[in-house]
């Protein structure tokens, strides 16, 4: 009963099959139709337009006759126009109705120049030859899938060739069938001993195998395929079946593997010599089933991978000699779905490590030799398709080993293995150079993979705080190399790694280092040994980049294996533009760096100091932004400093006054000392002098008006930030030492401050200064005749009144002195 109903469920399997066939015929024979009718049509369109196309030649090379004044001419001399007009219609070409041969255009008619009012259109983008491959590869498995050939045999429509490839695969599966059929029958029925149906169904496996080599390389060809596909499956077969169906078994497992084994090197070497894809994909499934069919239940890791190895190994030596990519690809999906499947039904654990590791190894380095071995012996470049294979064998292959070499002896193991595939795939570049071959898709495949996983082995191979200065010094090595190998995608893998680094150390590395306040009681040799690391782990980034940049501005040495522009990319970005953001990177970086250094480290050790200290590497950095703008004139340059220094005057106003503790009265909230006075003239002297000096440095620079603009901008912030400093400091000890002259001290203060604006704009013939001091003068009035008089004691009183009076009457001086010179200028001015 039970074979009954096996027998009715192949029948309507090979009945449905019949009906999908006929329906794929149906619709591609209406495509084919189509396709043939379009074609047509196409030949009458290309028919007609070369026919104009010639009709349109003849006209041009005959010349048209002008109307020529009559005269008088001897008779010889008419001769020679005539058989220059007669001269093309001696050998005139044939109109013929048939189809004309191309001819080849003329040279007017090469490139037709666009007109202004008609522009030239843009060629449409054609597909690169790296794309164009890949699709012709997939495409060339899918006629074979579908026609059983490469090809569509030439003559042969779409119809006869799907269903005589169709109906030769249907027909051997259902004569496969029936083979296993009547041995399931004939032993339930004892028609044959047992010795008897295995050799039975063996002779005729063989049989079909010799039916079908004698048929090969000729009319029935692929009929010939299918018989010694269906052969070998029925060898298959008969070997599972003298092994799994019989009580005892009549040979013993390791009979049936070498037996299968057998059977699989006899499909692959016919299958080679033969050209056959369908007896190649037949005996790799067989040889990928017999585990399944023979499986035991018992675990033997060694004899199964052992065996998947034997038969990946056959699959490579395919390779070597055919290009059949479907073959590489059941293999890569049998082998590792057979170590998946196994490792999970066989309760894979770490003890077990040693007896799957090493062919998990062999298997990738099967795998990925199998990928690109025909293109490597008969230098062809590689496809999509190749590099595709690389990256998933190399993901596949590392995430197995993240897992079982983790759980087996921890993650500092796992950067052995993303080691060695650096190694790996560096041997492979390195070989590819010194044999010189000629594959830029391949090249850059195994460069970008190594790169990759070197800078994967670093994470797990150190501690967070080393990954960036690890990442650095790879990044600085990866760009000698591209110097040394003149290698632009090298060159830029190490950019993109550097702007990795970047990106970690201003998000990651500072925060992680300063985010936490230090611990006041740290004893101070522990404080210097952390201070040392972290200078260590911002340093060498620094210092990488550093060493980038000097490599970037030297003359390029002599390659000592040099990639070769057709294994190479396009330079992307440009030297200069690479090296100036290089050191603008290394500025910011050791800014940063220092400045988070000084506050931490001076909190730690000198307080007082902390704030000044961080001012003078503010002015340190203007100064050095306003000597690069001097030397390159660069506006970037200048908006920059202007952004420095507002950044300068803001951390002084909103930072360092506040921690000085101002108050609304403008006096240091701590009182006076002369060593805090000492630092906030350290603070704002540092400030005031970078603004002189950039006041004088900006205001000589010829036929600038910007750098002139911004001198100016310069010099009047310095005399604000004067003016500001000397109230403070005036207001605070006058306060701390002679209280009852506070107010009065103030306006001497200004007095004098207003009398030197005035004598420095006489000086440098300057109206706003003049006109500042003029105005501080009458703020300084304003003062003393409505605010010091109550506030000041009598005695000091005095004094301020005198003080006061005495500069206020020095500025009329200057001005009474200044006015006759200022006179005769304006007068020649005039004149």
């Amino acid at each position: 009963m039970e074979a009954f109903i096996i027998i009715l469920l192949a029948l309507g399997l090979a009945v449905l099959s019949f009906v999908l066939l006929a329906m794929l015929i149906a619709v591609k024979g209406r495509q084919e139709k189509d396709y043939q009718d379009l074609s047509r049509r196409l030949n009458r369109i290309e028919w007609n337009a070369e026919r104009t196309h010639n009709l349109l030649r003849e006209q041009a090379k005959t010349p048209r006759e002008e109307p020529r004044p009559e005269e008088p001419a001897p008779a010889p001399a008419m001769e020679e126009p005539v058989e220059a007009v007669v001269q093309p219609e001696v050998a005139p070409e044939p109109s013929a109705p048939s189809p004309p041969l191309p001819l080849a255009p003329l040279p007017s008619e090469a490139a037709p120049v666009p007109s202004a009012a008609q522009p030239a259109a843009e060629p449409l983008a054609q597909p690169s030859r790296f794309e164009t491959a890949a699709k012709e590869t997939l495409r060339k498995i899918g006629r074979w899938i579908l026609v059983g050939e490469d090809e569509l045999p030439e003559g042969v429509s779409i119809e006869y060739a799907i269903a005589g490839n169709w109906l030769l695969r249907i027909g051997v599966l259902i004569l496969v069938m029936g083979v296993g059929f009547f041995l399931m029958y004939s032993i339930e029925k004892g028609w044959i001993d047992e010795v008897g149906q295995v050799m039975l169904s063996a002779t005729a496996g063989l049989a079909m195998l010799v039916a079908g080599t004698r048929m090969l390389g000729r009319r029935y060809h692929l009929f010939g395929q299918g018989m010694i596909g269906g052969g070998i499956a029925v060898l298959y077969l008969t070997v599972f079946a003298a092994h799994s169906h019989y009580d005892p078994p009549l040979i013993e497992n390791q009979t049936a593997f070498a037996l299968m084994i057998i059977v699989t090197c006899l499909s692959g070497w016919i299958a080679v010599r033969f050209n056959s894809l369908l007896v190649a994909v037949l005996g790799i499934l067989g040889g990928y089933g017999t585990p399944i069919m023979l499986e035991t239940g018992v675990v033997a890791y060694v004899s199964l991978y052992g065996y998947l190895l034997i038969l990946g190994v056959g699959v490579l030596g395919i390779s070597y000699k055919k290009n059949w990519h479907l073959l590489n690809y059941l293999s890569f999906i049998g082998a590792y779905s057979l170590l998946f499947t196994t490792m999970h039904r066989w309760h894979y654990e770490p003890k077990d490590f040693w007896l799957v590791m090493p062919f998990l190894a062999a298997f990738f380095i099967l795998f990925s030799t199998m990928t690109f071995l025909f293109n490597f012996v008969n230098r062809k470049k590689s496809t999509l398709l190749e590099v595709l294979g690389l990256l998933v064998n190399a993901g596949v292959f590392f995430g197995v080993c993240n897992w079982i070499v983790r759980d087996a002896y921890g993650e500092h193991w796992v950067a052995a293995v993303s080691l060695a595939l650096a190694a790996f795939y560096a041997a492979h570049v390195y070989y590819f150079l010194i044999r010189r071959m000629h594959d830029r898709e391949l090249l850059l495949s195994f460069t970008a993979l190594s790169a990759f996983f070197l800078a994967v082995t670093m994470p797990l191979l150190l501690s967070s705080q080393w990954v960036t200065a690890s990442w650095a010094i790879q990044a600085l090595v990866m760009l000698w190399i591209a110097g040394k190998l003149q290698s632009e995608f090298l060159r830029h893998v190490a950019y993109l790694l550097y702007a990795i680094v970047l990106f970690r150390f201003g998000l990651v590395d500072l925060r992680h280092q300063y985010s936490g306040a230090v611990a006041m009681d740290m004893p101070v040799g522990e404080y210097l040994w952390i201070m040392v690391e972290r200078v260590m782990t911002f340093g060498i980034p620094i210092a990488s980049l550093a060493g980038a940049g000097w490599l970037m501005r030297r003359s390029p040495p002599r390659a000592l294996l040099p990639v070769g522009k057709e294994n190479d990319v396009k330079q992307l970005v440009g030297m200069r533009e690479v090296t100036v953001g290089i050191a603008a990177a290394v500025v910011g970086m050791i800014f940063l760096a220092l400045h988070l250094e000084l506050d931490r480290s001076l909190a730690f050790f000198a307080e007082p100091l902390r704030l000044p200290m961080l001012s003078l590497l503010w002015v340190a950095l203007c100064a050095f932004l306003l000597f690069e703008y001097r030397v390159y004139r660069n506006n970037v340059l200048l908006v920059l400093l202007f952004a420095f220094v507002a950044g300068m005057v803001i951390k002084l106003f909103a930072f360092d006054l506040p921690a000085w503790h101002i108050g609304e009265d403008l006096l240091y909230g701590s009182g006076y000392s002369f060593r805090d006075g000492a630092l906030r003239l350290l603070d704002f002297g540092a400030m005031i002098a970078l603004l002189v000096f950039g006041w004088n440095l900006l205001r000589t620079t010829p036929d600038n008006f910007e750098a002139k603009s911004s001198g100016n901008l310069f010099g009047t912030a310095a005399l604000a930030l004067l003016f500001v400093f000397l109230t403070l400091e005036t207001n605070t000890f006058l306060d701390h030492y002679v209280h009852d002259l506070r107010a009065g001290g103030v306006s001497i203060l200004w007095s004098m401050f207003a009398l030197g604006l005035i004598i420095g704009g006489m000086w440098k013939d300057s109206r706003v200064v003049r006109y500042v001091g003029l105005a501080l003068f009458a703020m300084v009035a304003y003062k003393i005749l409505f605010m010091d008089l109550a506030r000041c004691d009598q005695f000091y009183r005095i004094i301020a009144f005198i003080l006061v009076g005495a500069v206020v009457l020095c500025g009329s001086f200057v001005y009474m002195k200044c006015r006759p010179a200022a006179a005769r200028d304006k007068k020649e001015i005039e004149q």
